[in-house]
């Protein structure tokens, strides 16, 4: 009998545990920004010119494709981050975006900002 009990006791903390952390989950979850990608620039910006191709990847041959990353509050970057095959590429990106792009003051989000790097013949 004394097992039945514990059991039972058992079964409603772990029962009231989730009925209680719902609501948290929620909350959190509903917190998250919302990763944006090809939306049209110009609703999210008032500046986003073109990375300039970084010179020494240009001597020495280095093309790639980039994702930086940008956490935007109230218009302002907070945070940034780039992926990149080559790290020079991806750490020039991010620079170039973190000085040079301004968001309108209204925007908060992650968005993701592609770049391709192409040598031209």
């Amino acid at each position: 009998m004394p097992r039945v009990k514990f059991v039972r006791s058992l079964f409603a903390i772990a029962t009231i545990a989730t009925l209680s952390s719902a609501p948290v989950m929620l909350q959190a979850a509903e917190m998250h920004p919302l990763v944006v990608t090809g939306i049209l620039l110009d609703k999210v910006t008032t500046a986003h010119p073109t990375p300039q191709y970084p010179r020494f990847a240009l001597q020495l041959g280095i093309d790639g494709r980039v994702q930086v990353k940008v956490k935007v509050q109230n218009g302002e970057i907070v945070e940034a981050s780039a992926s990149a095959g080559a790290p020079m590429l991806g750490y020039e990106a991010k620079q170039w975006i973190v000085r040079c792009w301004k968001f309108k003051p209204e925007v908060t989000g992650v968005f993701t900002i592609p770049i391709d790097y192409r040598r031209r013949a």
